[in-house]
């Protein structure tokens, strides 16, 4: 075979597979490329932080004075006089990452006044930070506020380490890869019996069999990180009953996914490449590690609408915080439904690859 042939050849393989060159290229360099440059900013500027009033002398001018002096480097939301718990509550739940008690007299002049702010010992990637917001705020208040402000910065729940931290986003990182490097090369390496598989059972019972039997495994790395954890010391509970439920939970959604995306391109290598770049989205966008909004407004969006931000707060409020159940019901409620969702995809994905026939 000649050259020429040989390159007709390449040329010819380049066009079939185009859509998969593209993803490894373009899309996929592009999301990491994302994801790196994010890392440039150390100081927040779009992360959600709560306002409350101290008390009913606390005027609406003051609170927007306020609201101005955390736009430089947070997302704020007003909380009304008596919303403090509801406001505190919002910390746990990781909906806000600071907590900000508004004094009265912010705009008398020469009034000594101090801004109470209180943030999570748990969120260990925002302790820095939010030192440094601390500074800031009254930097920036000394600037354009008429009063003498200082910040009394508290820290509430329990102390714990970056390495606590992260063994709790380990175990959920591990659920990812799992969900779509593992699984899909399980059933993908069963293909070439489908046509059997279908006159002796179905489909479906494959599927079945698949999460019946992988979703209970991934406990095997859970309870290793949970071994790691007591053998270091570690205050973190993954095999709490409500941490092991959203794991599993998110391990079906995830798996549903990644196996529909299999079977809507049969198999092909492009179905691969695009479960890498979600994968790799998800990781990017998802903020596991670090607060919603740390980055941007954009990644902050992202991150708000992603059901693996959602899964990753109940499962460390559960295992790192101690937190009951009750506290994450509407996230809890809402990945289930999520999750139904992904698996009627993964059933309507089915359907077209039976309907399609099988190629081997």
């Amino acid at each position: 075979m000649s050259l020429r042939s040989l390159l007709y050849k390449e040329l010819r393989w380049l066009r079939h597979n185009l859509a998969t060159v593209v993803l490894v290229l373009v899309v996929l360099p592009s999301i990491v490329a994302a994801g790196t440059v994010a890392f440039q900013q150390v100081i927040p500027r779009d992360t959600p932080v709560a306002l409350v009033p101290a008390n009913e002398n606390v005027t609406e001018d003051e609170m927007t004075a306020m609201r101005g002096v955390t736009t430089f480097f947070a997302e704020p939301h007003s909380y009304e006089v008596g919303e403090r718990d509801q406001a505190m509550r919002a910390l746990t739940r990781e909906e806000v990452y600071a907590v900000f008690v508004v004094p009265p007299d912010l705009l008398e002049k020469d009034a000594e006044v101090t801004v109470e702010m209180y943030v999570e010992e748990e969120m260990v990637p925002y302790e820095q930070p939010s030192l440094a917001i601390a500074s800031i705020l009254r930097y920036q208040a000394g600037q354009v506020l008429p009063a003498d402000v200082s910040v009394e910065r508290t820290a509430v729940g329990e102390d714990r380490t970056l390495s606590e931290f992260l063994v709790s986003v380990g175990a959920m990182l591990v659920t990812l890869l799992f969900a779509f490097a593992y699984v899909p090369y399980v059933v993908a390496d069963e293909q070439q019996v489908f046509r059997r598989i279908r006159v002796e059972s179905s489909l479906w019972q494959l599927l079945a069999s698949k999460f019946v039997v992988l979703t209970p495994l991934l406990l095997v790395p859970v309870l290793t990180f949970q071994a790691i954890a007591w053998y270091l010391d570690f205050a973190v509970d993954l095999v709490a009953p409500t941490a092991i439920g959203v794991t599993l939970l998110t391990f079906v959604y995830l798996t549903a996914i990644s196996l529909g995306v299999m079977f809507l391109t049969r198999f092909r290598t492009v179905g691969r490449m695009v479960n890498v770049t979600i994968m790799f989205g998800s990781l990017a966008f998802s903020n596991l590690v670090y607060p919603a909004g740390f980055f941007s407004p954009l990644r902050r969006e992202i991150a708000k609408a992603s059901p693996l931000h959602y899964s990753m707060v109940v499962q460390r409020g559960v295992s790192l915080k101690g937190n009951g159940v009750g506290v994450y019901a509407d996230y809890l409620l809402g990945l289930t439904g999520f999750t139904a969702l992904c698996l009627l995809f993964l059933a309507g994905t089915v359907v077209y690859y039976d309907r399609g026939g099988y190629r081997e």
